[in-house]
């Protein structure tokens, strides 16, 4: 991607503290290298999107990220994903870990990165 975990951290915070168009414009930046950057990239994208046209009762409009964190965990979990799917979902479980504990960094490598 040409980008490393901090890049992407940099990213999740602008869009925790809705600096939306900065952070879109960073996304753009970006250069995916295979399927899972691309999921992810297309998931911070959804997450933008999702925080500039909110419905009633979704994800960014609960008030309660930690709920729809355990949930989206469970799901991801028990069901067989392509490395695409596997970005966008790790992007959304990402923002709300930020979103519910405060967190600074929460961006791992990808899975393929990751040693042992």
């Amino acid at each position: 991607m040409g980008k490393d975990a901090n890049d992407l951290n940099r990213v999740l915070k602008m869009i925790v503290n809705r600096r939306l168009d900065e952070a879109e414009r960073e996304i753009e930046s970006f250069k995916p290298s295979d399927d899972y950057e691309k999921g992810y990239l297309r998931g911070l994208k959804g997450i933008i999107h999702s925080l500039r046209k909110p419905v009633e009762g979704s994800i960014v409009e609960s008030g309660d990220p930690k709920a729809h964190l355990k949930s989206m965990m469970e799901s991801v979990n028990t069901h067989l994903l392509n490395k695409e799917e596997e970005g966008y979902f790790t992007a959304w479980l990402d923002f709300l870990k930020k979103l519910s504990a405060g967190k600074k960094d929460v961006v791992k490598e990808k899975p393929s990165e990751q040693p042992g």
